[in-house]
């Protein structure tokens, strides 16, 4: 039986086994094809003619559509789903009769844009005790124990719904690069190791690298590798993490193996960003005094948290499910417009 885009993205979200490895390497190479290959107006080339590091929607013709920013994922499929089947408020955007929209919906009739701030393996505080005992099983030599497969399910499944979304819906949904997204546990380019309760990056790896084999982490990488490292919109600038310096548009463009600027936008901690960083790069690829930059990474309580004198609002809420709506024809208004998607 075939299944329809939206049931095969659920009962992703449902996994009880790992993803097959020919589906898993198929995907994930038609995809990062497709991200190679994202030399468009929105997405400028670089002065080598390669992808370039930024999505820039300022200038381009369709700025009025409304935008979703999704927050750090970590392995919640859940959480996508819930995003998925989420009815949209009728003032941000319906249908032609004016009914209320799901935002598959509204992505399969391009009414809307979403871009995720990446970070979609690792389930880190949620997943501590799976971590553990996983790490249990990494020290006696089993690295494909039990916990490790349950931990991976979550993570491959989520990869391959944001996967399908992409290659679905390329122009419409995007995905930047997070500090998560680093399959081969690298230290290069901008990228390092993750270690948290156990030793995360370097178990992710030997799991692929022993249930999966090196085609599935080469292609897996390459996604990764050319994943945008930031995205611009007339109202928002987003990116990972919260901008350490102000970057220029130019540097970002030709930033893809630039190691200081994404380590500048995927890892930077609290309260070492130049506190003007947001403000110059709004100043620069927007000239909207009332734009804001968005970022998650580092996680909040509530609905959010400000920093920079309100200009960087960080998103990521690893126990809520909240969604963040930015309107084309109003100024941002958090208590109005982070939405949490199972209310």
């Amino acid at each position: 039986m075939n299944l329809t885009l939206l049931e095969h993205l659920h009962s992703l979200s449902e996994a009880v086994e790992l993803p097959s490895h020919d589906y898993l390497f198929d995907l994930a190479d038609r995809c990062s094809t497709l991200l190679e290959n994202e030399r468009t107006g929105y997405r400028p080339e670089t002065a080598s003619h390669e992808i370039g590091g930024l999505l820039d929607f300022v200038s381009w013709p369709e700025t009025e559509k409304p935008l979703v920013i999704i927050p750090d994922l970590h392995a919640r499929t859940y959480f996508l789903d819930h995003i998925l089947n989420f009815r949209l408020p009728q003032d941000f955007v319906c249908s032609k009769n004016g009914q209320q929209m799901t935002l598959f919906e509204a992505l399969s009739e391009n009414f809307l844009r979403v871009v995720s701030v990446g970070d979609l393996l690792h389930s880190e505080i949620r997943g501590r005790a799976r971590w553990l005992s996983a790490l249990e099983d990494f020290k006696a030599g089993l690295v494909t124990g039990k916990a490790m497969k349950e931990e991976m399910k979550e993570g491959l499944s989520l990869l391959c719904m944001i996967m399908e979304l992409k290659c679905a819906f390329p122009s419409s949904f995007h995905v930047l690069k997070g500090n998560h997204e680093n399959i081969m546990n690298d230290r290069s380019e901008g990228n390092f190791p993750f270690k948290k309760f156990a030793d995360e990056g370097e178990m992710v790896f030997l799991f692929m690298q022993e249930y999966y084999g090196d085609d599935v982490l080469m292609v897996i990488s390459t996604f990764e590798r050319s994943l945008p490292l930031l995205a611009a919109f007339p109202s928002c600038l987003i990116s990972h993490a919260e901008p350490e310096e102000p970057y220029t548009r130019e540097r970002i463009i030709n930033g893809m193996r630039d190691s200081e600027l994404i380590q500048g936008l995927s890892w930077t901690p609290n309260d070492t960003a130049c506190d003007y960083s947001c403000k110059t790069m709004i100043s620069e690829m927007t000239g909207n005094p009332d734009a804001i930059y968005f970022g998650g990474h580092r996680p909040v309580t509530g609905t959010c948290t400000f920093r920079q004198g309100g200009k960087y609002i960080q998103i990521h809420n690893p126990d809520r499910e909240f969604i963040t709506l930015i309107y084309g024809n109003r100024i941002f208004d958090p208590d109005k417009d982070i939405i949490d998607v199972i209310k």
